[in-house]
């Protein structure tokens, strides 16, 4: 049973995402048949599931479509990510290292969910960025299921790079990083509202500024890069930031195990997943290829900073 919004966000809903509350039955329905009708699409049916990529889409349903079979094409596309997706010890070890935090309902000025990346806290000699950014995958799904503020408002993003090395990102896989920023965009249920990158350390500047650059002409939500983490009050507000950036919104160790709890719920849903995903074979007209998903000339085929 789909959960009643809150009076502000059911206005956010309507206003932004033009919900209705008595479509969304229909849409679900109309979407249901639509995935039996696909032969090559094995794709998650349940209600909330359909509702967070309807909402990701502003209730378009032939968008959403769209963005449900690339969902389920990239766990062919990038089995980094979307492969072997379950509960394991690694991955709640993964979450106790506090590098992607998810607050219980961190509730920005414009009502946005608050999402923090400390990439500086990653020790590469014990965890890989992959294995970072699949336990990211499981989280944002988990979230866009779970967390109402999320799948309506949208994500703030944080990129806290404090602890970055130089020698950090000269290990930087661009190639990966290039097919997540695909995935995160083109496939993720979750919508971004906007970036700020704060912490930056001197001797990283040029690599980080020119990715900036590149990324912030390919996306239609801003991405500030902030001199003091301090300039966060200003755009995000200190109710709703944890006490470990100056805030009052609790502390980063409740949202590790906010996110504990929830990973934990979720490993009867996980251990579905061998269930889903495409059958090429099967897909009417052209088959799916990797260079038709990510490109041969693209912009990130240019990402040398070597």
């Amino acid at each position: 049973m789909r959960r009643p919004l809150s009076p502000t966000l059911a206005k956010l809903a309507e206003q932004e995402l033009n919900e209705t509350p008595d479509r969304i039955q229909q849409d679900i329905i109309i979407l249901r048949v639509w995935i039996r009708q696909q032969p090559h699409l094995r794709a998650r049916t349940e209600d909330d599931f359909l509702i967070a990529f309807l909402r990701r889409c502003r209730y378009s349903l032939e968008e959403t479509k769209r963005r449900l079979d690339r969902y389920f094409t990239y766990y062919n596309l990038f089995p980094e990510i979307m492969s072997n997706r379950y509960i394991t010890q690694r991955v709640l070890d993964i979450n106790r290292l506090g590098i992607c935090l998810y607050p219980d309902l961190p509730k920005c000025d414009n009502r946005t969910a608050l999402f923090i990346a400390r990439f500086g806290k990653l020790d590469p000699n014990q965890y890989s960025l992959r294995e970072i950014y699949h336990f990211t995958s499981m989280a944002m799904e988990i979230v866009a299921l779970e967390n109402d503020y999320a799948s309506v408002a949208g994500i703030c993003e944080i990129i806290d790079l404090e602890g970055v090395t130089s020698d950090g990102m000269r290990r930087f896989d661009k190639q990966f990083f290039r097919k997540w920023w695909n995935w995160l965009h083109d496939c993720s249920p979750l919508r971004i509202k906007e970036v700020y990158v704060i912490n930056m350390p001197k001797d990283i500047q040029g690599p980080i500024m020119f990715l900036y650059n590149v990324l912030s002409m390919q996306v239609n939500y801003p991405i500030r890069v902030l001199k003091t983490s301090e300039e966060l009050f200003d755009h995000i507000g200190k109710a709703s930031l944890p006490e470990e950036y100056g805030g009052t919104n609790g502390h980063m160790t409740e949202s590790v195990a906010y996110m504990e709890d929830l990973l934990n719920s979720y490993r009867g849903y996980f251990e579905q997943e061998y269930k889903y995903g495409t059958i090429e074979e099967l897909r009417p007209g052209e088959v799916a290829m990797y260079e038709a998903e990510f490109g041969v000339n693209g912009s990130f085929r240019r990402l040398n900073w070597d």
